[in-house]
């Protein structure tokens, strides 16, 4: 029997596969009959505190915490409840989450870490484990066009806007993931990524849908973690994988990993190279918070086919999609602002459709002019990464005199020894002489942001920015 879109997917797998474990962390299992249980129990306790004053609108759960069961509970009872979940970065800096706060205007929260968010009233919530007897379980339906989370963009392009999905566009986005991704019941999915990020909130709905085992943990991602958990399928960011693939140990052969997907930035040829190299199956994936997630996705290759499900179109070489996977609308002035379904909603992003392969060219904010010719910056930095010892390429304008604008490369070279870095840089620009005409070729080298965080899912932009700041370059604030 499979599950369809009008279920609450943790009450159709404790009916129909109950022992099995749904959740995993580093103190213990819970499988889907007992996390049923504790949902009613969660959801009781939000019942009696939360009180809907606006009728219209759907009451909002502010969350601001790390990865962990408890926010993973808050996340699945709010779809349960009809709740919109809005999970917030807890390393944001007070005016960050204050920005975010008024925009969701709402009195419910809770607050995983009280001594550094001591400003904010946090809801009161019982979360331990709830040892109740088991009574026969009957389906539980659910609105699937009932709006259930919201999740902010990044903000990087500017002011940052809250994404209403609802579960329709969650379940549709699982089952077309399923065509090239196969999750199953025996499968263990590694939560590798932050659940107030798409990619993150995606990852829960692909594995309770499949009613395959969602596992997660406190220590650092590592080979002996995903050997010991026995993990079959994992997400990752460019950063995690060079770390992972330092250890000479990282291999396919007597490891269970069947399927890596791999998103948030370019990833480049020496680290895929060395990935297949080592035996496993990977995915690159092209996707965005308004579509939940993947849009398109490889298979061992950089050929990004479109998933089911989701609808492409080019137009003035700009990506538009809609589908079923696509968002419902924003949360702006305090109601919910819909979308028609069937209107086209612009990525940002250039691209080409050949037949149901997606190619992307580049973010349309991030062309500049340099002396009156276009510059897309990721192409310059797709030709870095094809160049064996270069892992990362990011290019930034910069003010010149002659030519209106120049730019900066920000490069990470496989060895990280800073005493080579000038003799790489010294390599890589004859590279480029030979593969870009003089106007696309970088005027200056300078070596990658070293505070960057391992869980950042896009380009360390705030890094960029100081470090051109620290060489007396002029950064033009627009990449």
């Amino acid at each position: 029997m499979l599950i369809t879109e009008n279920h609450c997917p943790v009450r159709f797998q404790a009916i129909n596969h109950g022992q099995t474990i749904a959740i995993q962390d580093d103190q213990q299992q819970i499988s889907y009959q007992q996390l049923d249980i504790q949902l009613t129990h969660l959801a009781e306790q939000l019942s009696k505190q939360v009180t809907d004053s606006e009728p219209s609108t759907p009451i909002r759960l502010v969350c601001i915490a790390n990865n962990g069961i408890p926010l993973l509970l808050l996340q699945l009872v709010c779809l349960r409840l009809g709740w919109l979940f809005c999970p917030l970065n807890p390393n944001f800096t007070e005016s960050e989450i204050q920005q975010r706060l008024n925009i969701l205007n709402s009195p419910y929260c809770w607050v995983e870490d009280n001594s550094r968010h001591h400003l904010l009233n946090s809801l009161n919530i019982d979360l331990s484990f709830c040892k109740k007897n088991i009574k026969p379980l009957s389906p539980l339906k659910i609105n699937p066009l009932q709006p259930t989370n919201i999740i902010f963009t990044s903000g990087s392009s500017g002011f940052p806007k809250a994404i209403v999905h609802h579960y329709g566009n969650h379940y549709f986005s699982a089952l077309g993931s399923q065509s090239s991704i196969s999750l199953q019941i025996s499968d263990r999915n590694l939560l590798s990524l932050p659940l107030y990020h798409i990619s993150g909130y995606a990852t829960v709905m692909r594995t309770i849908i499949a009613g395959a085992t969602l596992d997660l943990s406190n220590k650092d991602l590592s080979y002996p973690l995903l050997s010991s958990r026995k993990i079959t399928h994992l997400s990752l960011v460019s950063t995690q994988l060079i770390r992972l693939l330092k250890d000479p140990h990282f291999s396919a052969q007597g490891c269970t990993l069947k399927h890596i997907l791999l998103g948030g930035s370019a990833f480049s040829v020496s680290l895929l190279t060395a990935l297949a190299a080592r035996g496993f199956t990977y995915h690159l994936s092209y996707g965005c918070t308004e579509m939940a997630s993947q849009v398109a996705t490889s298979t061992n290759n950089n050929q990004l086919i479109v998933l089911p499900y989701r609808e492409v179109k080019i137009h003035n070489e700009q990506i538009y999609f809609r589908g079923a996977t696509r968002f419902i609308g924003y949360f702006r002035d305090n109601k919910l602002i819909k979308i028609d379904p069937k209107r086209w909603v612009s990525s940002g992003d250039c691209g080409r459709l050949k037949g149901d392969q997606l190619i992307i060219s580049g973010r349309k904010d991030r062309q500049f002019i340099s002396g009156g010719e276009n510059i897309q910056p990721e192409e310059i930095e797709a030709l870095c990464l094809q160049v064996p010892y270069v892992e990362k390429a990011y290019i930034v304008p910069i003010k010149d005199a002659q030519y209106g604008q120049r730019m900066a490369v920000f490069i990470a070279f496989s060895d990280a020894n800073l005493i080579h870095f000038e003799q790489y840089c010294e390599q890589l620009k004859q590279y480029l002489k030979q593969h870009l005409t003089r106007f696309k070729q970088p005027d200056h080298y300078l070596a990658w942001p070293s505070s960057e965080c391992s869980h950042r899912l896009k380009e360390p932009k705030a890094e960029f920015i100081k470090s051109t700041h620290n060489t007396g370059f002029n950064y033009l604030n627009h990449v």
